[in-house]
C-alpha cells in the first residue's frame, strides 16, 4: 500500500547491487568511471522502476498521486542538468520517509 514506492527503490537497490556480482560476462555489466555517471543510471532506473510501480492496484490514490509528483520532479531535474548524486540521495531519503 503506502509502502509500495520504498519498497520498490529497496529492491532496485538490492538487485543492482548482485547483478554485477552475479554477471557471467564481467564486461556487460559496466558502470561509468565517474560517481556522476554512477549516480545518474541508478536515478534513471529508481525513476523507470517507480513509474512501474504507479500502475500497483493496492495504492491508495492520494499516495500514487505523492508518488507520481515525486518521480515527475526527480525527472525534471535529471533534465535539468542537476547532479545525479544529489537526485540519487533524494531518492533515497524519500524511500525511508514515506
Amino acid at each position: 500500500m503506502g509502502l509500495a514506492l520504498p519498497r520498490l527503490l529497496l529492491t532496485f537497490a538490492l538487485v543492482a547491487a548482485a547483478v554485477p556480482a552475479a554477471g557471467r560476462d564481467p564486461g556487460a555489466h559496466r558502470l561509468p568511471a565517474d560517481e556522476q555517471g554512477r549516480c545518474r543510471i541508478g536515478v534513471e532506473h529508481m525513476i523507470e522502476l517507480g513509474r512501474k510501480g504507479l500502475s500497483e492496484p493496492r495504492s491508495r490514490p492520494e499516495l500514487v498521486a505523492k508518488r507520481r509528483k515525486l518521480l515527475d520532479e526527480w525527472s525534471e531535474r535529471l533534465a535539468r542538468g542537476e547532479e545525479p548524486c544529489r537526485i540519487y540521495m533524494d531518492i533515497q531519503k524519500a524511500a525511508t520517509t514515506f
